[in-house]
């Protein structure tokens, strides 16, 4: 069989893709970490010198290296990039489309934008496009792409093979539709950058050499994968893993996301199993937990697993990772398959990339990574997916929800777009199909915006990504609100239970303002606990301290910037506006008795404040240190 040319220079692969292609090119890229940085770069500089090439570059989570927008932060910020991500290629498109310097030969469409980051980019905003997860191939092939470019790597037991790694996902499911094209006289190519930092994944993931056309191997060309940070677990997110976590049946089927959420989640599954009677009582103590009048209609899921769960889940994360080396992920897709996770895609911190890479290759055998219509959808040997996810149990996370059941993940009520749908409503249609399933959205119940709290369960919004016909369960940290088939009023009642208690007479109202609640409706004495100052009375207590740390999967963060990444949201949270500016400094400066940290802030870049406005500057630091560990 033909074997592809292989290129050390991305920029001659880029010379021999166009004269293969044409000037006309349509690139599709993997979601997250598997793009082909380098061949991508060398296609964009070819774009950008000669305007008669059409460059479309198609993709999702473009991660880029972070960067402080203050002062302060940059001091944080900085020094983490070059421990952690000095080797990183943020693709040039990505300062292109941040400076609005995109030639107009050259178009970035996105179906996942890179959470937060594009809020106030125009170009991003107006070239966003709005699908399932489980659809970009058939959006891809509406665009007439004709070139897939992205990481793979090699293994020494695997002679003329090569592993899609980290990204099979869509690649798998576009591979023939462009071979397809290839056997009617399009001109289309598959191309592979090789990064052996990235581990090498069996099963589907793996590919002859011979599918592909064009491969870049060169060391020049070789970077580590994009480690994300584990965020801190706090007692509200612990909350609602434990919630969660009572709602997993053993023998089950998972799926997981990312992010602190999902890590608490992975966390309680681990204590349910290894200390259930410390797991029963916490979740005895909790607002809304089995103590609860509103938990006993529910079915309390508390022992530990006997038969496991099998993972059937978009992403592979550290939660999910934890959850297979920790041996609670262990019953096997089917009789046919001993596969213990079907995956479409992965990204995760540095230790997540390190213990896939160190995992011997017949325990690594046993994650599948697969094309995502094989974990997003039901088409395609449906009866065998049905019997393999059996009570599944497929869990997300939204930013807000309404009384009525609506989940909004992805935009704001003007219509700017915070991320996108990604695979949520794939996963929320699938659980209303599947018998006994049931898809798990979880929201924390309030936030902070500008210094003022703002409850995420609200009346209405302006956008939502899941419609009100296909709610089902919501948790937040102060319980579980069972919504399927329920009626409207049921609905408001169950949400209300979950809401913080500081907005619950508010949203009330509004219910009663709609007809939708009966006027001398009230909620009881119960419902009224919901609070952080409850939360902590819970997971403060000091037997119960050493099993809900802050960093339950590992991070590779110091002490110092432990302390400092919580101290620095709150900073950012109270001198948002005017007024809660004036009000911070006010206080840091007239409170008496500052502890130094010394440590932290000299990380911070403050030890040594040179005028009065460092001065108030490390002040306020040093005031937020102790309002956020406390």
């Amino acid at each position: 069989m033909p074997q592809p040319r292989s290129y050390k220079n991305a920029a001659e692969l880029a010379d021999e893709l166009i004269s293969m292609l044409g000037k006309t090119i349509v690139l599709g890229l993997p979601i997250g970490v598997g793009k082909a940085t380098h061949i991508v770069d060398a296609l964009f500089r070819r774009a950008v010198a000669d305007p008669s090439i059409s460059l479309t570059i198609f993709s999702g989570l473009t991660l880029a290296t972070p960067r402080g927008e203050s002062e302060l932060q940059s001091n944080f910020v900085d020094p983490l990039v070059e421990r952690l991500f000095a080797d990183w290629p943020t693709p040039a498109y990505v300062e292109a489309v941040a400076g609005t310097s995109l030639p107009a030969n050259i178009a970035i469409r996105e179906f996942y934008l890179r959470p937060g980051a594009y809020l106030g980019n125009e170009y991003a905003q107006q070239n966003y496009t709005s699908i399932n997860y489980s659809q970009v191939v058939d959006e891809l092939m509406a665009l007439g792409v004709n070139v897939i470019a992205q990481l793979i790597t090699q293994s020494d037991d695997a002679p003329n093979r090569y592993s899609l790694s980290s990204n099979p996902e869509i690649t798998l499911d576009l591979l023939p539709k462009l071979e397809a094209k290839r056997c009617a006289g399009a001109a289309v190519a598959l191309v592979g950058q090789v990064n052996r930092h990235l581990p090498y994944m069996y099963g589907d993931s793996e590919l002859s050499a011979d599918r592909f056309d064009l491969i870049l191997d060169s060391d020049d060309c070789q970077f580590r994968p994009f480690g994300l940070l584990n965020r801190r677990v706090t007692y509200a997110d612990y909350a609602t893993g434990m919630h969660v976590a009572s709602l997993i049946p053993d023998g089950g089927t998972l799926q997981l996301g990312i992010g602190s959420l999902s890590d608490a989640v992975a966390h309680c599954l681990r204590l349910r199993h290894d200390s259930p009677d410390v797991f029963r009582a916490v979740l005895d103590l909790l607002p809304g937990g089995t103590s609860s009048t509103g938990r006993r209609s529910l079915p309390v899921e508390d022992m530990p697993f006997e038969q496991g769960l099998y993972a059937s889940t978009e992403l592979l994360s550290d939660a999910v990772l934890a959850l297979f080396q920790h041996g609670l992920i262990k019953r096997a897709a089917d009789e046919d398959d001993d596969t213990l996770i079907h995956a479409g895609f992965f990204v995760g911190s540095k230790g997540f990339f390190d213990a896939l890479n160190e995992m011997p290759p017949e325990r690594r055998r046993r994650i599948n990574m697969t094309c995502i219509s094989y974990v997003n959808t039901l088409f395609g040997d449906e009866a065998r997916k049905r019997h393999q996810r059996r009570h599944a149990r497929l869990i997300n996370e939204t930013m807000m929800a309404t009384l009525l059941g609506e989940a909004v993940s992805d935009t704001l009520s003007d219509g700017r777009v915070v991320s996108g749908v990604g695979g949520q409503f794939d996963f929320v249609s699938m659980a209303q199909a599947l018998e006994g399933a049931h898809s798990i959205l979880m929201l924390r119940a309030s936030r902070v915006n500008k210094g003022t709290a703002e409850s995420n369960i609200r009346w209405s919004y302006g956008s939502a990504t899941v419609p009100r016909h296909h709610r089902d369960i919501y948790v937040t940290e102060y319980g579980i609100a069972a919504t399927r088939g329920r009626t409207d009023a049921q609905v408001i009642d169950g949400m209300l239970r979950i809401a913080d208690s500081a907005f619950q007479a508010s949203l009330m109202a509004e219910a009663k303002n709609a007809r939708k609640l009966a006027s001398e409706y009230q909620l009881d004495q119960e419902a009224g606990n919901n609070s952080p100052q409850v939360l902590r009375s819970v997971f403060a207590k000091p037997e119960l301290l050493a099993y809900f740390p802050d960093y339950p999967l590992g991070t590779v963060l110091t002490a110092e910037e432990r302390q400092l990444i919580p101290a620095l949201e709150w900073l950012q949270d109270n001198t948002a506006t005017t007024s809660s500016k004036i009000r911070s400094v006010f206080k840091a400066v007239t409170a008496r008795s500052l502890p130094r940290n010394a440590t932290a802030i000299e990380r911070a870049g403050l030890s040594q404040p040179s005028g009065l406005g460092k001065r108030v500057l490390q002040r306020l630091l040093r005031y937020a240190l102790t309002r956020t560990n406390e």
